[in-house]
């Protein structure tokens, strides 16, 4: 793993945390010199890191198609890299907020309808702003001067 790679790894690793989200099942971070295996798809997929950007690979898995397709989104820098991870993960932490189907009927017939559709906002609030904190913050500033001096050769 190159030490462009290794940064990213750990500055992903350290805004989750920061944020308070799980670092569970996080995309592989690789550099884009090397080839992939193909056989070896992780769930979460892949951020490949090269020179001047950072490309994402998810792969969707459709129960029709015999090969997951895969899909690749190139993000500029390290924060926007950092936001999109961070969103899927605030918008799961969301919806597991939102009760299940007899309580939200049950709410529902009680006219408290809004508590179940504010429920996930409840959540995703605190962890969006600590996000935007932990992105301003010096943690993330010293990532980036790191991961600039690793690009210059």
């Amino acid at each position: 793993m190159s030490l462009r790679c290794t940064v990213v790894r750990r500055c992903l690793l350290a805004c989750l945390r920061g944020v308070g989200l799980r670092a569970v099942n996080l995309p592989e971070v690789a550099d884009a010199r090397i080839v992939l295996d193909e056989r070896h798809r992780p769930d979460a997929g892949y951020l490949l890191v090269d020179g001047r950007s950072i490309v994402r690979i998810t792969f969707v898995h459709r129960p029709s198609a015999a090969e997951p397709e895969w899909q690749a989104v190139r993000l500029p820098d390290l924060e926007s890299a950092l936001r999109v991870v961070c969103a899927e993960r605030i918008g799961v932490a969301g919806r597991a907020a939102i009760p299940g189907p007899k309580r939200a009927l049950q709410l529902r017939r009680e006219g408290r309808w809004h508590e179940v559709l504010e429920a996930s906002e409840r959540v995703e609030a605190p962890l969006r702003g600590r996000l935007e904190r932990w992105l301003r913050g010096p943690r993330f500033a010293a990532s980036r001067l790191l991961l600039r001096l690793a690009t210059v050769r």
